[in-house]
């Protein structure tokens, strides 16, 4: 018998701090946080032995599941607008969100038909383009896209190229148009550039010509759900030194001040 016991305390002594605390998580996250953010959570549990399980899409699509009643602890937005909805909405605990990510947009093209192009005044996008597409997140609803939409509109570029627009249903959809060459150009964050294999970046777009890209982050809340404990600490741990060195590697500009 005390063998028995002697060998039980051994084996609670050797799994994961925090493994009784861990409850059922999900982050519902923008599609362009996905290889940042899979490297993060794969950290977490090796620090905590908490899963966080992960859906990505475009921001408009998760807010939309979430408003619909889908299981998310968090969610993760590439804009205001969207996590703003569902605060109207009283979908989110308001009190926990804080802007977590900046990034910046970039004009891409097919590595192997590179463009010469600059955002400077007069510049002619559609004449660049010549008979080819522009691939965009979809700039009605998807943050990237409504990005693009505000900057190409400030810089006079909009109605030239309007036409030949091919929005896709998040920004990484228009990344792969743009690597198999179904798309002579496209505007994506540069996050997602520089993963891409097979693109070149053209030029950044102006910053001061759209709305600041920013990432908030909030715990997901509403008369039916309460925030986990395991939710609360990976929304710490976002903001934490550690997964800011991972944004960072990634690109991401980090915005909220390290928990530790």
């Amino acid at each position: 018998m005390r063998i028995k016991l002697g060998l039980l305390a051994l084996t609670l002594f050797a799994l994961p701090l925090g493994a009784f605390a861990c409850e059922p998580t999900s982050i519902y996250a923008a599609a362009s946080t996905k290889d940042a953010l899979t490297k993060i959570a794969a950290d977490f549990e090796s620090d905590t032995g908490c899963k966080i399980d992960m859906v990505f899409a475009s921001s408009s699509t998760l807010a939309k599941q979430i408003g619909a009643g889908a299981p998310a602890q968090l969610f993760l937005s590439a804009n205001e607008s969207w996590m703003d909805k569902l605060a109207a909405q009283q979908l989110i605990d308001t009190k926990s969100r804080k802007d977590l990510l900046g990034n910046e947009l970039v004009l891409i093209a097919p590595a192997g038909e590179p463009l010469t192009f600059a955002f400077t005044k007069g510049a002619d996008l559609q004449a660049k383009l010549g008979d080819g597409k522009l691939a965009l997140a979809d700039p009605d609803a998807v943050p990237a896209g409504i990005y693009a939409k505000q900057s190409l509109t400030a810089l006079g570029m909009w109605d030239g190229v309007s036409r030949q627009i091919v929005a896709a249903e998040d920004v990484r959809a228009a990344l792969a148009w743009v690597e198999r060459g179904e798309a002579r150009a496209g505007i994506v964050y540069r996050t997602d550039a520089r993963i891409a294999r097979n693109v070149t970046i053209v030029a950044a777009l102006p910053e001061d010509s759209h709305e600041a890209v920013n990432y908030p982050v909030a715990l997901v809340m509403d008369g039916k759900t309460v925030p986990t404990q395991t939710a609360k600490q990976f929304l710490s741990y976002l903001s934490s030194t550690k997964s800011s060195e991972v944004f960072a590697g990634f690109g991401f500009k980090p915005l909220a001040m390290p928990t530790n």
